[in-house]
């Protein structure tokens, strides 16, 4: 069979394949791994796969059309997300028209996971079916030609009923499935500001066992099992990306989190195997900020941890138990200092308008944010989407002020808030984003040490050019 996977362009710098999906302020654009994975699965079966990355490449509907049109598939896969999804459906009418409904559509995402009969009530007759949560083996199962009520893990409509299929196992052994098809993508057409570009992510597990209210991904995707691959296999996709691109800079490992400290063991073993194996890259990973063992943090940088994205979120030990961290500010100033001392860069993710938020717990925050020893930071309106518990505790208490899935984002189409607490106005939420990262960024202090402390000439680059960027949303405001 003839498959396109298309993850359609939302506008010029909208990210789609991200845990929030819009416009970050550094137009940052993330790799499509998950899609990538489940191509070459389809692959391995012979079944002769296309990618379209329209929102990594800005690939309008007509040239869009023009590849659909010259392709001509028996299955089309869409992306979508939340901010877009009547955009995105809007592909699958046409991809129906085209060919005469003589092609099978198919939707994946969070988003349509979490909102299957929307998603297909929306789409009015031009989708087949939603491949809800780890869609791998579902997209393999339809692409085979099963009949859909044997397939498990979609949503799908016959005679006028919406019918949704028994939830579908998650895949225990990850080493079974092939590395991502990413000779179908260039890594110049993604971006990010904090990484060494050009990168590529790579993802060693799946799921994560935290509780976060908020998190997308598990609560959604993948489950709050963490299930991982052999550290083998991790250091072998290592080597095979560094030969596919051998202008490759930096890996980012985007596992929900990298470092947990119950899967600490193979964590070393993915270091020391780096180091054995003589692996020249730099590497960066998502992190919770809990490690306390300075050894460890040492054996990260010996094996080329550059830099950790750790998710803080807030300053108050009050809203962190409201969000179900599950950690203190305590330890997690710790982790910073041990970070530091390690020679690793830490890039701290914050969020404005967690349950119980109040003006108080926002200033704590971003006093807080300013008083680590971080590098960079983040900070965001806590935004609600479908399928998380934040989401259904929002919608039972009437905090969501978004009238429509496209007020999950701005007019320019980056995130904001969208929810309005009695304590705390969606408005003074949006403000308090801007307030932090002016409090954190134009520190004189802050200035000096970043001016003084620059490792490489990538890193002089890469702050000349965040601090264009933020001039420019500075300007904008």
């Amino acid at each position: 069979m003839k498959v396109l996977f298309l993850n359609p362009s939302y506008g010029r710098g909208f990210c789609k394949t991200a845990r929030w999906f819009a416009k970050s302020r550094t137009r940052e654009q993330r790799h499509p791994d998950y899609i990538s994975t489940a191509i070459a699965e389809l692959e391995r079966d012979k079944h002769a796969c296309k990618f379209i990355d329209g929102a990594a490449r800005d690939i309008s509907f007509a040239e869009t059309k023009k590849i659909f049109k010259d392709f001509k598939p028996d299955m089309v896969v869409i992306n979508a997300t939340t901010p877009s999804i009547d955009s995105d459906l809007t592909y699958a009418k046409m991809c129906k028209e085209e060919l005469s409904g003589r092609v099978i559509t198919v939707v994946i995402g969070a988003h349509a996971s979490a909102e299957a009969e929307d998603t297909i009530k929306r789409a009015k007759g031009c989708l087949d079916a939603v491949a809800r949560r780890e869609y791998d083996w579902t997209l393999k199962d339809i692409a085979s030609g099963n009949e859909f009520s044997s397939i498990q893990g979609i949503s799908y409509s016959e005679n006028g009923n919406i019918i949704h299929s028994p939830d579908r196992e998650f895949i225990q052994d990850l080493d079974k499935l092939p590395f991502p098809a990413w000779r179908h993508i260039n890594p110049n057409d993604y971006y990010s500001p904090a990484k060494r570009n050009p990168f590529l992510t790579l993802i060693t597990g799946r799921g994560c066992e935290g509780k976060c209210v908020f998190c997308l991904f598990p609560q959604v995707m993948y489950g709050n099992q963490y299930r991982y691959r052999s550290p083998e296999n991790v250091l072998d996709e290592i080597e095979y990306d560094i030969k596919l691109f051998p202008g490759l800079k930096e890996i980012m490992f985007e596992d929900d989190t990298f470092t947990l400290i119950k899967y600490i063991l193979r964590l070393e073993k993915i270091c020391k195997g780096i180091i054995d194996r003589n692996i020249k890259i730099s590497w960066c990973c998502n992190a919770r900020p809990e490690i306390l063992d300075i050894s460890l943090l040492k054996l990260m940088k010996k094996a080329g941890c550059r830099m950790m994205c750790v998710g803080f979120e807030s300053g108050d030990d009050i809203i962190l138990g409201n969000l179900k961290k599950g950690i203190s500010t305590s330890r997690m100033r710790s982790f910073t200092v041990l970070s530091r001392e390690a020679g690793i860069s830490v890039h701290g993710c914050f969020v404005i308008g967690s349950p119980g938020e109040t003006p108080v717990s926002v200033n704590r925050t971003i006093k807080f944010a300013a008083s680590l020893p971080i590098d960079t930071v983040q900070f965001s309106g806590l935004c609600a989407y479908p399928g998380t518990e934040f989401y259904n505790w929002c919608k039972e208490n009437s905090y969501i002020i978004a009238k429509n899935w496209k007020e999950w984002v701005d007019e320019r189409k980056e995130q904001r808030a969208i929810i309005d607490y009695p304590s705390l106005s969606c408005s003074a939420m949006n403000k308090a984003v801007d307030r932090a990262l002016y409090s954190f960024y134009l520190r004189p202090g802050y200035i000096f040490s970043q001016v003084m402390r620059p490792k490489s000439f990538h890193d002089i680059k890469a702050r000349l050019k965040g601090l264009l960027q933020f001039g420019r949303y500075c300007l904008r405001k």
